[in-house]
Order: C-alpha cells, then structure tokens, then sequence
C-alpha cells in the first residue's frame, strides 16, 4: 500500500516538472505574438518583390522601327501602340516630323499644317504639308520657277512637281495649267510671262513682256486666199516690229511715205501700197511683215530672232493701225500663199486672243 501511494506521488510530481515551461502564459503569449508579427514582414518582402517586378515589365523606350525615318507623329504612334513602347516625344509633337538614329527620338522638323505619309507603305516618305502659297503668278510661269519661289516662300503649289514643264497660272486666285508644253518651258527674264519651247521656231514680233491682241487670226473674213494663214496684231502706230526667226533680209518695200493716200490707212486700191519686210528663213520659207510705217532694214542684212525690223503703222489697205504677219512660201514676189504659222507662245491664237511675247535675248 505504502509502495503504491509512492508510485502515485512520483507520477504527480513528474507531472507537474514536466509542465512547469509552459508556466507563464504571457511569455507563451508574447512567443504567438512574435510569430504573427512576423507574418506582415514576410507579405511586405512578398509585396516589394511584386512591386519591384513590375517596374521590370513596365514598358520600354520605342526603337527605331523601321529605319531613322523621317517619320509623322501619327505614324510613330501607331507603331508604338503595336509594339507597347514608349515615345514620350510624341507628347508634343504628335502633327509633326521626327527622326529616329541609334534609338533617340528627336524632332527632325516642325510641321505648319499636317505631316502626310502612306499608311500602308514601310518606304518612310513621310513630309510635312506646307501652307498652299498665294497667287504670285501674273501672267505665265513655268512651274519649275514657281516651285522656287514656293520654296523660298515656305509654301507649296498643288499641281507641282507634276507640273513643273507646264505653264501655270491662277485666275480667281486658284492654281492652275494654263498650257502643257510638250517640249521645254521656257524661263523668262524677272517680269516676263514665262513660254513653252515648242517645235515652231517663231516668237510674237513684239519686244519682250509686250502683250498684244490678235484682231483677226487665221481663216477669218479678213485672212482668206493667199493670207489665209495669216495673224494681224492691234498695236498703236510706232511699234518697234522684230524679226519672228533669224534671217536674211530678202525685200523691204517702203512704198508710202506721211502725207500719201495710202501711208495711213486705205481701201482695195492701196492694196500694193503697204510698206512691208521680208525675210527669208534658212529652211526657205519667209516671213512677211506688212502695213509698216517703215522697214528699217535693207535687203541681203542677216537678222536674228529678235531684230527690229521695222515700226509699225497703217499703211497699205487697212482700216486701223496693226501689223499683219504671215508665213509664206518665196514664189519670186513679196505676195505669196501663206502657210501654216505657230508661235512658241502660245497654239490656237485666234481673234481675240491676247498673247505675251516671248521674243526675248
């Protein structure tokens, strides 16, 4: 029995040692309390590695694309959405024209209207639209000199560079082809109207810039028979008359002189009467000039396109001061049958026509 009570008491107090580290709850509690506060540590080392593998996804600065460029901003932004990059020059220039070299963005050019390329090409042709340029054109201009003077003003001409051999012109202010040259344009002197260079080799028989009207053209009730193919120029008396191609001076007729019935003007009976000039062209044919005040040249004189010849007056069968040229055929007197004549001014002169003359040094 003693024994028994022993081995009872012995187990009792083994308990109790056994127990005795986990007396004091508080230093149990503050253990817990250790180990839950250390639970946001881990979830904010856990959250600062999410955050910092964010910053490494973040999208990155836009290449080069397909080349340096030059590139619209519209253009540059497209392919940075498709590509997720970044361009932040764009921010700014988004209308205009920029260029990319070694993956640096910078502006290449601003834009004054809008930059214009081809959605669907990768050939980067991209360019800024200029301002459409106001009228400068007065009379005639070869579209080659326009586009000068467009870039020097810093603007531009629709119809160029497909253009540039044609004459232009703007009436109502609108840009537009006034003749298409089938050979060169011809740049005239500053304040001369610009003329194509066509096969004929005959300019107006007028000073350089001069405008004139053509008061009768060819196949009219005037011009019919022998001078079908002819042109009459209104112009005041005393004009200075040149030479429509280069030659030689075959006849000058000064046949009325101030104060005879037909030196300024007449009917039928003058008709022989007009003081004229001829001159005979390399290829044979000749060039007549008539109702002159008077011929300044002599016969067997070698001229030049551009040679005065005469002055004009209202000699001769004629109801008004002009000059009447004609194209003819030399048949051995000063009246032959005319020919076919065009001017390297203009084609189509008809009555009515004005034309400038482009008879230039």
């Amino acid at each position: 029995m003693v024994r028994s009570v022993t081995v009872v008491l012995s187990l009792l107090l083994g308990c109790a040692a056994s127990a005795e580290p986990f007396d004091g709850g508080p230093d149990a509690d503050a253990v817990d309390a250790e180990a839950v506060d250390s639970a946001p540590d881990r979830d904010s080392a856990s959250d600062t590695r999410s955050s910092d593998a964010g910053v490494d996804t973040a999208p990155a600065a836009c290449p080069c694309f397909v080349g340096d460029g030059p590139y619209c901003g519209a253009r540059a932004a497209a392919l940075a959405a498709e590509q997720g990059c970044l361009l932040p020059l764009l921010d700014a220039h988004s209308g205009d024209l920029l260029a990319c070299e070694a993956g640096e963005w910078t502006l290449s050019e601003s834009c004054a209207t809008r930059c214009d390329y081809t959605e669907e090409s990768t050939e980067l042709d991209d360019e800024c639209v200029l301002p459409v340029c106001e009228c400068f054109v007065l009379s005639a201009y070869c579209g080659s000199g326009a586009q000068e003077v467009a870039d020097e003003r810093g603007c531009r001409i629709p119809l160029l560079p497909e253009h540039n051999n044609d004459i232009l012109y703007c009436p109502g202010g609108e840009w537009s082809v006034r003749t298409r040259c089938d050979d060169a344009c011809h740049s005239a002197p500053a304040g001369t109207p610009d003329y194509c260079e066509g096969d004929s080799d005959y300019a107006l028989p007028f000073d350089c810039g001069r405008s004139v009207r053509c008061s009768s053209g060819n196949h009219t009730s005037n011009h019919d028979g022998k001078d079908e193919y002819a042109f009459d120029w209104a112009v005041p008396q005393g004009t200075t008359v040149r030479a429509m191609r280069g030659g030689t001076v075959l006849r000058v007729r000064n046949v009325s002189s101030p104060g005879d019935a037909c030196y300024n003007g007449g009917g039928s009976a003058c008709a022989n009467l007009a003081n004229t000039v001829e001159v005979r062209h390399d290829d044979g044919t000749v060039g007549l000039y008539m109702h002159l005040r008077r011929g300044t040249v002599s016969s067997g004189t070698r001229v030049a396109r551009g040679d005065v010849v005469g002055m004009s007056g209202n000699s001769g069968w004629s109801t008004g001061p002009h000059v009447h040229v004609q194209l003819q055929r030399d048949c051995g007197i000063w009246w032959c049958q005319s020919i076919p004549l065009t001017f390297t001014e203009a084609d189509g002169i008809r009555s009515g026509s004005t034309v400038t003359s482009g008879n230039c040094p």
